[in-house]
């Protein structure tokens, strides 16, 4: 039996005999199958149709793992992340709400000097802290409430 393992979703397979690479399917720009075995190319209006005329079966795609929901670096965050990334300049955990958003967050708990005050805050604008003294990140508020000011 010929199996196909996704590699890229509903684009691209990799055919398997025995363990072994015996060819490929992908989707040409017409919106047909192409079935290359060996040496031999095929095309396929729709995939039932690849199915029946060379039995090959299809494996389910695999779901990657993400970062957990609501977390940068283990930091929390309390809504759902996007672009997920470590700032080595600003040593920060950072974030968008949106695929598309240019509005970075700062994962955590930090103490913010705002004017004279001392403010604790969950994840503030990355511009935030650049304009302001801060101190932070921190995991649970607790703990950016007790850090003494230094």
């Amino acid at each position: 039996m010929i199996t196909a393992k996704p590699v890229v979703d509903k684009q691209f397979w990799i055919l398997k005999q025995d363990d072994q690479k015996i060819g490929n399917i992908q989707v040409t720009p017409d919106g047909s199958y192409e079935v290359k075995i060996l040496d031999c190319v095929n095309r396929y209006k729709t995939i039932p149709m690849v199915r029946k005329a060379v039995g090959i079966e299809f494996e389910p795609a695999e779901k990657t793992s993400k970062p957990e929901a609501g977390q940068v670096h283990g930091y929390p965050t309390g809504c759902r992340v996007h672009n997920a990334m470590w700032d080595v300049k600003h040593r920060l955990p950072l974030f968008t709400k949106t695929a598309k958003s240019k509005s970075w967050f700062a994962a955590g708990w930090y103490r913010v000097k705002q004017h004279r005050n001392w403010k604790v805050m969950h994840n503030p604008k990355l511009i935030l802290l650049e304009r302001y003294a801060y101190q932070g990140p921190f995991y649970t508020k607790e703990r950016a409430s007790d850090q003494s000011i230094s």
